[in-house]
């Protein structure tokens, strides 16, 4: 059996997820050096830069796994004939 390739989805969960924490960094990085708005944005923009880091992780590993779970439970498919049809009839 072969499973399902997700390099798009796999490419745009480790971007959104690269992006989300270069916001937090960045935003840690201000408010360490003294910028107060940094720290008003922060409130709002990494508790929700978090919850799209565990949402998109949590996404991906619940459908992911119904997928596959789908792809095991349903009938399988007869092989491809190429065989000439029977009698020698065409």
């Amino acid at each position: 059996m072969e499973r399902p390739s997700y390099t798009t989805s796999k490419q745009w969960l480790w971007c959104s997820g690269a992006l989300a924490w270069a916001v937090i960094l960045a935003l840690t990085l201000s408010a360490c050096l003294g910028s107060d708005q940094a720290v008003a944005f922060g409130t709002i923009a990494v508790p929700s830069m978090v919850g799209l880091i565990v949402a998109l992780l949590g996404v991906h590993r619940a459908f992911g796994s119904l997928d596959m779970r789908a792809m095991t439970r349903g009938p399988k498919p007869d092989p491809p004939c190429f065989d000439p049809p029977a009698g020698g009839q065409s």
